[in-house]
């Protein structure tokens, strides 16, 4: 007789259940799952939903945040945080506005803007790695600085008038947003550079265990600081192509967006205590808010209820991540 024919029938289907199972369990399926459903419930009660209009608006949206998200993962990746990102991401869209109406070249300008994040990054992680101080404390501190810097360099008064090199950054292209493509490109490359390299590898176990990764002999603080810096780097590009899809710089925009950045990063289940996180889920949970923020907004849910729903998702993602550890 055949060993599968003497097996039992629940020893024969086991394999498939563990795969059913372990599917189940992965976060982004069930993020992936309620997009779904949350998706589908919108569209019963808001027939302007499933519009062009609307839909093109909501990943627009979404991919500034979602840029943005990617460099705040590495930053929770290595246990810390980085409360400056939506600062930053004006701050990099005033810079670039500024160089432009000056007469600088489009192909400047932008990496003027992503570098100003960039050196904002590096401020954080000096302050942070280098002197020792809390990244919430440092963060934090940066996040008002550059707020002001913003505001300050154009009193306030909105900065328009750029070329039409620069506002393509903001079109479509094969029928998607560029700032669409550019998402993918980088969390593409992100989690590459997080499953296939040594400096993936050990900004994840850095969050999972410090000490025990710095008497391994790895570089720790270059690591943690490259995560810093690249966390501002994302910022000022998001904050780019968000000043390139206006067609103007705010002294005000992103403001609040830090924390739609971190609750994308918890929702998609990174671990706040860090070493946990993928790309896909971060990029996910950074779909799922903004589907929510669009929901509250075509039933005319008033905007303060958007901000009470972001601090409860962090806080309940932050019990749920205890309770899991």
């Amino acid at each position: 007789m055949p060993l599968e024919a003497s097996l039992p029938a629940a020893s024969r289907v086991s394999p498939y259940w563990s795969a059913v199972r372990r599917l189940w369990q992965a976060q982004g399926t069930r993020l992936l799952l309620a997009i779904l459903i949350g998706g589908a419930l919108l569209a019963s009660r808001s027939d302007a939903f499933l519009t062009v209009r609307n839909l093109r608006s909501v990943l627009v949206g979404f991919s500034f945040v979602a840029i943005a998200t990617l460099g705040q993962l590495l930053v929770i990746l290595a246990g810390r945080i980085d409360l400056s990102a939506g600062s930053v991401m004006g701050l990099g869209g005033m810079v670039s506005a500024l160089a432009l109406v000056s007469g600088i070249d489009p192909t400047l300008a932008v990496p003027i803007g992503i570098g100003v994040g960039a050196l904002a990054g590096l401020v954080n992680g000096l302050f942070s790695v280098a002197l020792g101080i809390s990244a919430f404390i440092v963060t934090l501190g940066t996040m008002q600085v550059a707020r002001g810097i913003t505001i300050a360099m154009t009193e306030g008064h909105t900065v328009s008038g750029f070329p039409d090199d620069f506002l393509a950054l903001g079109s479509t292209l094969a029928g998607l947003p560029i700032p669409i493509w550019i998402l993918l490109a980088l969390a593409a490359l992100l989690a590459a550079l997080l499953r296939y390299t040594g400096f993936g590898r050990e900004l994840i176990a850095i969050g999972g265990n410090e000490t025990a990764v710095r008497l391994a002999g790895a570089a720790v603080k270059r690591i943690v600081l490259t995560a810093f810096v690249v966390s501002g780097a994302a910022s000022g590009l998001a904050g780019v192509l968000m000043t390139a899809r206006l067609g103007a710089a705010l002294g005000n925009a992103a403001t609040g967006y830090e924390l739609t950045i971190i609750a994308s990063v918890v929702i998609g289940g990174a671990s706040l205590s860090g070493g946990k996180g993928s790309v896909v889920g971060v990029v996910l949970g950074a779909i799922l808010i903004a589907l929510v923020n669009n929901a509250l907004v075509l039933l005319t849910v008033p905007t303060y209820w958007q901000q009470a729903f972001i601090g409860t998702v962090i806080i309940g993602a932050a019990l749920i991540d205890r309770i899991r550890r």
